[in-house]
């Protein structure tokens, strides 16, 4: 599924280079702990914060623009 998925994006001249990110094989998974699930919910003013501060939503900005708002959650 990555691969199908990252295939297109680089045929779609969005990107200027292509993707670095390696695609491996999952390897084990391990479920954090109850109080860290849907964080967004159970702390929303907490996670707001969080992703207002660390510039990763204005970065998605920088780098896609208006594709950007696409997929970019408002929790």
């Amino acid at each position: 599924m990555a691969e199908a998925s990252k295939a297109p994006l680089e045929a779609s001249g969005v990107l200027k280079r292509s993707v670095a990110t390696k695609i491996v094989d999952a390897s084990a998974f391990y479920s954090a702990e109850d109080y860290h699930q849907n964080y967004y919910h159970t702390n929303s003013s907490r996670y707001k914060f969080y992703r207002f501060n660390c510039g990763r939503d204005q970065r998605i900005v920088d780098l896609w623009g208006n594709e950007a708002h696409k997929g970019i959650k408002k929790h």
